[in-house]
């Protein structure tokens, strides 16, 4: 009986501490409607946000980021213009600029 409590209590700090989610914000300033993915930095995706308004000021919250990402943007009217920062952690990123001058993502 003593070693099975001992047992659940050393699954539950191995569960609670071994996984930690990060949150990351993509703030946006680019008047188009952009694509905004997740990716783990090595082509797989692990959250398609989808079209999203790039003129608002809050574009993309997700709160179940792993330690290491990359947020990827590209206006759906350029799918080749692909852009993207990596992230370690909690993160924010604006994009900013326009189409005609040309747009980039920066931390916030």
């Amino acid at each position: 009986m003593q070693s099975s409590i001992i047992v659940r209590i050393i699954f539950f700090f191995i569960f609670v501490l071994g996984i930690q989610a990060y949150n990351t914000t993509l703030e946006g300033y680019f008047d188009s409607i952009c694509h905004v993915y997740v990716t783990d930095c090595n082509r797989t995706v692990i959250n398609d946000a989808g079209n999203k308004s790039c003129d608002d000021e809050t574009v993309f919250i997700w709160d179940q980021a792993p330690e290491l990402y990359c947020v990827h943007v590209y206006p759906i009217t350029e799918p080749d213009d692909n852009r993207y920062r990596q992230a370690n952690g909690n993160s924010c990123f604006y994009v900013h600029g326009n189409l005609l001058d040309g747009w980039s993502i920066d931390d916030c």
